[in-house]
């Protein structure tokens, strides 16, 4: 069932309605409770009043006050008469005169001129055969009560006006705010990728949700860029070994070409597959690091052992560059929890560009530091020409190569590959100018843990 925006609150009116309902039944039920006890009360303060004062002044002293009482009357709803003991009003209000009264406590009795006005009377025996009556009016009680009930009943409807109203401002503000949210979803599902959700500096908890959303789309629109990067990079930097693949074993089928030829061609396919197995498996480890996947691999390890170890193998690589190999390391083992295939492969891919491209002559320098409580780096620099500045961030993209020609062997993902492990390990790839050359850190979070 579609619901419709008005649903909510007109749910919520009916609600608010049916509580006004119950809240008025309540409160009358309640308010005669009160007022009845309040009444009782009255009653008998008073009865307890005219028994001391009979018993201070006498009857007849009780017979003045309460004809003078009489002639006064009262605004509270209550009379007071003295009778004899054959049931004749000696003094007081004249309409007890008419009303049924009991020889002792509490009864209610109709008016005989007026069946529909009732009375509370409380007859209490004094001494001498006399029966001092207290009668409540309960027309004045039903009085105080609707007083009571439509003041209250003024009070919860204006109250429930009042929730109805804000209900109805918020439902609207509700819907304006989230349509808003859904149209940028409805131009990103359009393909506008640009489209962000309106935000308000300072704002609520929409304007929370709608950053959320844009930092969101913000990445999404970056992983399709970089989607639309891989595919167009694999396909130009795949193509040239395919093609090279099918030439060599276009060459080794020929029947006509000598042996030694075709066995060439063979082995150059299997070069260019190399090639291309080598760049299809760099991505698959990207993707692995940065989903998360490889965690599952991660141990407790030395980091400073691992890198040395790194290091050591690069040795000979180094010498036959003609540049010279410095490392290290603290005495005390930098314990991490790590994948050390992942790390090895990512240090590994460092000394790799320090080899290749800081130039013959360079000082290539491996350092492993436990920077405080919970941290690691592990920096190579070296003194070659180094990365422009402005492309320092970019290099880390996959496929980015500085060379325009891009004849230099390598795919472009050595960088990438880096910044994936260290998005892994909790930590980032940060790369600097080493004035001169250049200085790759990989950043470790929690070495400890």
């Amino acid at each position: 069932m579609r619901l419709k925006p008005w649903i909510w609150p007109a749910a919520a009116a009916l609600v608010a309605i049916a509580a006004v309902i119950v809240g008025l039944l309540i409160v009358d039920r309640l308010g005669e409770r009160a007022i009845a006890r309040q009444q009782t009360a009255i009653a008998g303060a008073a009865r307890d009043y005219f028994v001391a004062f009979a018993r201070d002044e006498g009857v007849k002293g009780l017979a003045e006050a309460l004809n003078r009482h009489a002639e006064v009357g009262a605004a509270d709803g209550f009379r007071y008469a003295l009778e004899d003991q054959s049931g004749h009003m000696l003094a007081g209000a004249d309409v007890i005169s008419s009303l049924d009264a009991p020889d002792a406590g509490f009864r209610t009795v109709a008016e005989p001129d007026a069946p529909r006005r009732l009375w509370r009377v409380l007859a209490q025996p004094l001494g001498g055969g006399y029966t001092l009556i207290v009668a409540e009016d309960l027309s004045a009680r039903d009085g105080l009560r609707a007083a009571v009930f439509r003041g209250s009943a003024l009070a919860i409807l204006i109250t429930a006006f009042g929730a109805a109203a804000a209900g109805f401002a918020l439902n609207a503000m509700l819907l304006r705010r989230t349509r808003a949210i859904a149209h940028t979803a409805e131009r990103i599902a359009g393909g506008d990728l640009s489209a962000r959700a309106p935000v308000r500096a300072n704002g609520d908890v929409f304007d929370d949700l709608g950053a959320s959303v844009n930092v969101m789309l913000g990445r999404i629109e970056e992983l399709m860029t970089g989607m639309r990067t891989v595919a167009d990079s694999i396909a130009h930097d795949l193509r040239s070994p395919l093609t090279r693949m099918k030439g060599a074993l276009v060459r080794a089928a020929d029947p006509e070409a000598p042996e030694s030829q075709r066995m060439q061609a063979l082995d150059d396919a299997h070069v260019e597959a190399d090639i291309v197995l080598a760049t299809l498996n760099a991505l698959l480890d990207i993707a692995h690091a940065e989903s998360g996947l490889s965690r599952e691999n991660m141990q407790r390890i030395d980091v400073a052992a691992l890198v040395l170890g790194i290091a050591e193998l690069f040795g000979p690589a180094v010498e036959d560059a003609g540049q010279t190999l410095v490392t290290h390391a603290p005495q005390v083992p930098v314990l991490a929890r790590a994948h050390p295939a992942l790390l090895r492969q990512a240090v590994g891919n460092l000394l790799h560009n320090a080899v290749i491209h800081a130039g013959e002559g360079a000082t290539v320098v491996v350092r492993v530091e436990e920077t405080g409580l919970g941290k690691a780096r592990i920096s190579v620099a070296d003194d070659g020409p180094g990365v422009p500045v402005e492309h320092l961030g970019r290099v880390q993209e996959r496929f980015v190569r500085l060379e325009a020609s891009r004849t230099t062997a390598g795919s472009g993902l050595g960088l990438a590959l880096v910044a994936a492990c260290a998005k892994l390990h909790g930590g980032r790839l940060v790369l600097g100018d080493n004035r001169p050359g250049l200085v790759a850190a990989l950043e470790l979070a929690d070495p400890r843990s």
